[in-house]
Parts: C-alpha cells; structure tokens; sequence
C-alpha cells in the first residue's frame, strides 16, 4: 500500500534580505575602520640622510639571526635596558642600519626598538650596486 502525499514545494531563500544585511555590513565596516596609521617610523633615504649631515653617524649591523652590533657591541632583542643607555651615549646621533639578507620584519623590528629607545634619526643602508 502506497501512500499519495501531496509534494511539498520548496519555497527559494529570497536574496533580497541578504543583500541588505552585507550592504548593511560593508557599511559599518566603513565607518568603523581606522584609516590613519596606527605607529610609523620616519626613515631617512640614502640620499636624504646625506643632507641630514648629524654630528656622529652611527653605523649598526643587522645579522640575520636578529642581533644588533656596534663595533664589540651586541644587542638582542630582550636587551632594552642596554640599547636605551646605547643611544644615551649619542642622542643627535644618526643610525644607519646594513640590514643585508635580514628579513623585513627583524627589520622592522629593530627599528620599532630603536625609536622606542630614542633614537631620533635612523637611515638603511643602501648597498652599492
């Protein structure tokens, strides 16, 4: 014995609400969003630095294994103490960092902990072609 139930149809999902809310979304995440720049740090070009002209440059040494030299001095990263009474010694001094085969953002890194540790006019050290 078979039964005959009538088929229900399926009613289609209207796009018109879903439309709605993602416009209603890419709204608020409009006005929401913060187009300033959160931190940045001014970096001084090659060429730019040469007319900077400070009274002592300072040349650091970026190593690919992240640490910091100046001549016998080395700095890791958890030296903040060290890198402070560093650039204490020397605060108009400008540092140029050779950052050669050194990943961005060791890089960039070394420059957020330079600027921290007052560091007022940093350069990169272009390499000679």
């Amino acid at each position: 014995m078979t039964l005959d139930l009538p088929r229900r149809r399926r009613r289609a999902i209207g796009l018109a609400p879903l439309i709605d809310v993602v416009f209603i979304l890419l709204l608020f995440f409009i006005l929401t969003t913060n187009f300033t720049r959160w931190r940045e740090v001014p970096i001084a070009m090659p060429a730019q630095a040469e007319a900077l002209d400070p009274p002592d440059v300072r040349v650091l040494q970026l190593a690919a294994d992240g640490v910091l030299r100046y001549g016998e001095r080395a700095f890791r990263g958890h030296d903040a103490a060290a890198l402070r009474a560093f650039v204490a010694e020397a605060p108009d001094a400008g540092y140029v960092i050779d950052a050669t085969g050194v990943s961005t953002q060791t890089l960039v890194d070394w420059l957020d902990r330079l600027k921290t540790a007052g560091a007022a006019r940093l350069s990169l050290h272009d390499e000679a072609p």
